[in-house]
């Protein structure tokens, strides 16, 4: 008995239909009930499986953190450096600029580059007072002829124990203000977004630069508006440059409020005598802060007022970034051989402290397929990263050298918590690769310019270029392109169309 078109009709759509759920039902095994929620609204072309690489205990020097050794690299040891990311110094300003508008940048710049040859960062702060100077004019003597306001001072550093007659300027006196603001300029000029300057101190007012004015009698504090007219010299001469400001006294709570909410760091240069570190909490999840000791190491052992377990806890609490490794000359290296337990517990502790927790990938990737790829990072230090970073994904071939690079779309490594962790999800599509075997690498990048990844994490499998391998085992496939094919009407048989290149001949 013949069929009717009608029934032929029905029949074809059927088979289809159960074609397809057959196509379907093949692919939905080779996914988990926990991987299928990694790849929302999608139907998995590939297995998923999580991996929880392996953590290291390397100490990590990483860019915006660490221990901080004062003075010269020639003053330091392989042990010391080993266990320091950043090299600092405090400059006299009468040093810098001995004549007006004639500056001696070889003295910062000879630091700069002997600290950068050592594979460190470079911090810094230009002094208007200094009394562990015997220097009767740190503000340049061409400032107070030009008509700036001074005070005669009786200079006394407690810690050195030396004394002397210093010429302080009037801390708000406006032509002394705008002597600083036309130095700040030229040191903007020379070394402003400078990438191996890790901060610049704000130091124009004050013994030291800390803004306050013990050890130099009878100079007179400034009022906090004051305070805070030193502080946006310093912003509106630096764009690019971490800046970071020394807490002086309770005094200009306020104006530090208001510093750390625009992007200024603080420092406390009295740790283990007079603070805690509380005074810098403040700063916490909005730029960086930085523990200086009192005085040296060797002073501070000497007076009893050294304790490490105490530093473990201030550490805690002030959440620094940064900390001197005790101060000057031979300091560090006597800090180091007394507490090298205590400074290599720190140093994956001050700062951030990145962790690769577990990554959800697949184990087969198809060229111009999109995958998704899942990460959790656990941020183990006591703070944030402050400073710009981006992840990525890579294919790498067995000698490490990167195949092809996608970026981690919606990743911000600046919102990873001290003592969380952040899961963060993003579709990846490899195109033009190659059919093969690969590894898939993991890096963290300072900027998307870079030629490689700029910060370190706590996990096995880095590469000499900064990579870290989450698999050994990816197989790429070549392009293959299949679709559902269906007439308008749905009237005819649906067709799975694999397109593959086709032999000639």
């Amino acid at each position: 008995m013949q069929k009717s078109p009608l029934f032929r009709r029905i029949v074809l759509r059927s088979v289809g239909i159960i074609i397809l759920l057959m196509e379907t039902s093949f692919l939905l095994p080779f996914v988990s009930a926990q991987d299928a929620t990694h790849i929302p609204n999608t139907v998995a072309h590939n297995a998923y499986h999580t991996i929880a690489p392996q953590t290291s205990t390397d100490i990590l020097l990483n860019p915006g953190e660490g221990w901080v050794l004062y003075g010269s690299p020639a003053n330091q040891s392989a042990s010391t450096m080993a266990y320091a990311s950043v090299g600092y110094m405090r400059y006299d300003w009468s040093s810098i600029e001995p004549s007006e508008g004639q500056y001696n940048w070889s003295i910062i710049d000879n630091d700069l580059n002997a600290w950068v040859a050592q594979g460190k960062q470079f911090a810094f702060g230009v002094m208007n007072a200094n009394s562990s100077d015997a220097l009767q004019y740190v503000t340049p003597r061409w400032v107070f002829a030009d008509g700036a306001a001074s005070v005669r001072c009786t200079a006394f550093d407690d810690t050195t124990g030396k004394t002397g007659i210093q010429y302080e300027p009037t801390w708000n006196d406006p032509i002394f203000l705008q002597k600083v603001r036309d130095f700040l300029t030229a040191l903007a000029r020379r070394y402003d977004n400078n990438p191996h300057i890790a901060y610049i101190d704000v130091r124009s007012y004050g013994n030291w630069g800390e803004q306050h004015v013990y050890g130099i009698t009878p100079s007179i504090p400034l009022v906090a508006a004051d305070v805070q007219t030193h502080i946006q010299m310093y912003r509106n001469a630096f764009q690019h440059t971490q800046i970071i400001a020394p807490w002086g006294t309770p005094d200009y709570n306020s104006v530090y409020d208001w510093a750390v909410n625009n992007g200024v760091g603080m420092r406390r240069d009295g740790m283990m005598v007079d603070s805690n570190g509380e005074e810098l909490v403040r700063a916490h999840g909005k730029a960086p802060a930085v523990f200086e000791f009192y005085g040296s190491y060797q002073w501070l052992k000497a007076g009893g007022y050294w304790d490490g377990a105490r530093l473990r806890q201030e550490v805690e609490l002030g959440k620094p970034s940064y900390i001197g490794m005790g101060q000057w000359d031979d300091d560090a290296q006597t800090m180091l051989a007394d507490e090298q337990q205590l400074i290599g517990d720190l140093a994956n502790r001050i700062g951030y402290h990145f962790v690769l927790a577990s990554a959800t990938l697949p184990t087969t990737l198809t060229n111009g397929q999109t995958s998704t790829i899942s990460l959790s990072w656990r941020n183990q230090g006591v703070t944030y990263l402050y400073k710009k970073a981006s992840v990525a994904v890579a294919l790498l071939d067995n000698a490490n050298n990167v195949v092809q690079k996608q970026w981690f779309a919606g990743s911000n490594p600046r919102a990873w918590g001290p003592g969380l962790t952040t899961t963060e999800q993003t579709n990846i599509t490899f195109t033009g690769i190659n059919a093969g075997t690969y590894k898939l690498a993991i890096g963290l990048f300072q900027n998307t310019t870079d030629s490689n990844p700029t910060y370190k994490i706590g996990n096995q499998g880095g590469t000499a270029n900064g990579w870290y391998v989450v698999s050994s085992t990816t197989v790429v496939n070549s392009a293959r392109s299949c679709h559902i094919l269906f007439s308008s009407s749905f009237s005819a048989l649906p067709m799975n169309v694999c397109q593959r290149p086709r032999k000639k001949g």
